[in-house]
Order: structure tokens, then C-alpha cells, then sequence
């Protein structure tokens, strides 16, 4: 079975390097205010597309577009009405950079790593030492495989990501680098796009070392997403400011419908042109991915697009089941699905010590496989945060 197709005004596509400019929906823009950062003062004011909004623990938030800026009355949110239209240019520049230009880049562009805990890629390559033997590893997969980037890469910004390719053995002259991209029989599949799980599998490592090497700074790691935004800010000059939502469609028998829906979004870009071109069926909605605890919101209440936090959408005909948790009937099918052998039937048997913590990916795949309805990845969560507790 097929879903209807949506109206046009429902497709958008992704960045081309060749567009010469790209338009923005003009309106209102709400971005978060992250929690314990000091609030800025001098709002409201005019702001351009690509300005400091924020900064804080390294990181920036910057303006989305254009207009005057000002803070919401309980300061939670930054509000930006956008007054008048603006275009950005995309042609592809070819340039040359050092480690101090490649670090000012991503500053200026705040640009994130998208695969690790979410940490500014300035400080992320500041975190290496360039006279180190390290390991980078180029991923043509990502956290958030909903669109596909090694695709997207390699036809639209083929020069770019080859100058990339190029620059980052300058910066690291020691290291040992390793492209995974346009690799044959490489095909996506859940958990892949976790760092750990990536590097284990083609490196030949245990989870746990990969995690170690990874966390110590011994493997730089970068996921496709997080490639594609920094080719936009060092060949395109695009600061990270947008990003893609993927939209997903359940039917009430629930059946995902597989067209690829992708928006390139604004951040703090209202969601409510969304629900406004679906079928009326369509009554709920979750930012949660398929292998997540389903958080259900009504559909007309998305709220506005965070950069930071959004990428997937997923709209329901009706409530999603939540699995009542009945007994196990110890089939086995967590460990025979479990892409590492960390036995997680063992947290089921409250055998908690045999659980073997450390090669867990927290991917989700057992919780989605269990028969008797249990949240095994909640108890995964539980039991990880123990450690983190008393560490």
C-alpha cells in the first residue's frame, strides 16, 4: 500500500552545489535558549544572517536570516522576525587552508560534530595533537541515516569533499587516513552510523576499544552529515544555520510509507506549513526515530524546526501501541539480533553482572525485536547510567 502523495508545496530539495541562490520562507523564528548559559543582553537589536546570537562553552548559535532579533519574555527563546528577503551564495570556491584558516572556519560557521556528543568541531580537532599518529576515519554514514549523504557528497560536491580529502592530511601530516566513501558492498544498515559500531566493524576492533580510541582522541571520526556541513562552510561559504528533516509517514495498521521526504530547514523555521499539506488521517507526530521511546505530540503543535535536535519527523493516523511488558519467555531473539553480543537478555534475567555493557551500542534493535513487549533499552539506559554515576 502507497500513500497518497503530498501536495508540491510539500517538496523541497536538497542543496545543489550549482544553485546559484536559494530562498528562505520569510517569517517569524524561534530559536531555544540552551539551559545554563548566561543571557545576553543588547536584544532587541538587528541581526544578519550568519551573527553571533549566543556563545557559550565554545559553541554559537547564529542568526538564521535576516531581522531584528529579541528574546522571548520568559528569555527561554530567542525571536527573530525576518524582514525582508535574502539570498545566499552557493557556487562551489575553491580555497586553500591551513590548520589556524580550518579552525576560524568552523568557528565562524559553528559547525558541530553531528556524530559524537554534540561538541563544536573546533574543539573537537583542537582536542588531537597534529604530531600524533592518529586515525581519522571518513564515514559515508551518519547517526541520522535518513537521507543519503554519500550520495548527495560525491555528486554534488565531488571538488569539494576532494579538496577536503587533500587539506586534512596538511593539518595531520602523522595520520593514517581512512575513506570510507564509495566502498563497494558498503550498504547502510542499522547500527552503522555509530561511531563506535562503524569503526568496530570496519577496523576490526572491539566496541569498547573503538569507544576508547575514539574518546581519546586516538581516531578522529567524521560521520557524512557532518561532512556535508563542513564542505558548506569551507567551499560554499553556508554557516550552520540549516539542516535536513526527514518526514515519515505510519498508516493506522502501522506501516511506514518509504518515499523520501526531506526538507532543508531553516533553524527556528516553523514546522506549521508541515501538517497543513498532509491528509487530514494524520492527527500525531514524533521527533523520535524508529529504534527510540515514541514521544507523541498533537500534529498541530510541532512548534518551530531545532537545528541542534531535529531530524526526523514521523506523522501517525493513530496513537502509536505502546507494547504492554509481559513476562519473557526467554526466546533469545535480543541476543540473536544484537549486532555486538553484549547479551542483553541478561538485564532481562536481572543478571545485570553478566551484561556485557561496554560492546552495547545502546542501538535500540533489541527492544524493537522482543516478543514479550520490554524496554530492554530503557534498562540498557538505566544500567549505563550507574556507571556515569559513579564514575
Amino acid at each position: 500500500m502507497l500513500f497518497p502523495k503530498l501536495a508540491r508545496a510539500f517538496t523541497r530539495k536538497s542543496h545543489k552545489a550549482e544553485n546559484k541562490r536559494e530562498r528562505t520562507i520569510q517569517g517569524n523564528f524561534r530559536i531555544p535558549v540552551p539551559e545554563g548559559c548566561q543571557i545576553p543582553e543588547g536584544f532587541p537589536k538587528r541581526v544578519f544572517h550568519g551573527e553571533v546570537l549566543l556563545q557559550f562553552s565554545g559553541k554559537k548559535i547564529l542568526s538564521p536570516v535576516n531581522g531584528v532579533a529579541n528574546l522571548s519574555p520568559d528569555q527561554r527563546y530567542f525571536e527573530i522576525k525576518q524582514d525582508g528577503t535574502w539570498s545566499t551564495d552557493s557556487l562551489f570556491q575553491s580555497k586553500i587552508y591551513d590548520w589556524d584558516s580550518l579552525l576560524s572556519a568552523f568557528d565562524e560557521g559553528a559547525i558541530y560534530s553531528l556524530d559524537l556528543e554534540f561538541i563544536s568541531l573546533k574543539d573537537y580537532f583542537l582536542s588531537f595533537s597534529r604530531d600524533a599518529e592518529i586515525q581519522i576515519v571518513l564515514s559515508p554514514f551518519c547517526r541520522t541515516q535518513h537521507l543519503n549523504f554519500e550520495e548527495l557528497i560525491q555528486n554534488s560536491m565531488a571538488d569539494a569533499f576532494a579538496l577536503f580529502k587533500d587539506l586534512l592530511p596538511s593539518v595531520f601530516p602523522k595520520a593514517q587516513l581512512s575513506n570510507f566513501f564509495n566502498t563497494k558492498d558498503l550498504v547502510y544498515s542499522h547500527p552503522m552510523g555509530i561511531p563506535e559500531f562503524f569503526v568496530h566493524k570496519k577496523k576490526g576492533i572491539s566496541v569498547a576499544s573503538a569507544r576508547k580510541k575514539i574518546h581519546e582522541f586516538q581516531i578522529l571520526f567524521l560521520g557524512a552529515e557532518t561532512i556535508y556541513h563542513i564542505l558548506r562552510k569551507l567551499f560554499y561559504g553556508e554557516s550552520f544555520t540549516k539542516r535536513h528533516l526527514s518526514v515519515f509517514l505510519v498508516d493506522k495498521k502501522g506501516r511506514m510509507d518509504t518515499i523520501p521526504r526531506q526538507f532543508y530547514l531553516t533553524n527556528g523555521q516553523s514546522l506549521a506549513f508541515i501538517p497543513k499539506n498532509l491528509d487530514t488521517r494524520y492527527k500525531i507526530a514524533s521527533f523520535q526515530s524508529f529504534f527510540e521511546s515514541v514521544e507523541t505530540r498533537d500534529i498541530d503543535s510541532l512548534g518551530y524546526f531545532n537545528i541542534y535536535e531535529n531530524f526526523s519527523l514521523t506523522f501517525y493516523e493513530r496513537l502509536p501501541v505502546r507494547r504492554k511488558e509481559f513476562i519473557c519467555i526467554e526466546c533469545g531473539e535480543c541476543n540473536v539480533y544484537c549486532p555486538t553480543n553484549a547479551n542483553p537478555l541478561a538485564l532481562v534475567q536481572e543478571r545485570n553482572d553478566e551484561f556485557l555493557k561496554d560492546q552495547c551500542v545502546s542501538c535500540g534493535i533489541c527492544t524493537v525485536y522482543c516478543p514479550s513487549g520490554i524496554d530492554i533499552r530503557k534498562r540498557i539506559q538505566k544500567e549505563k547510567s550507574i556507571d556515569r554515576v559513579k564514575s
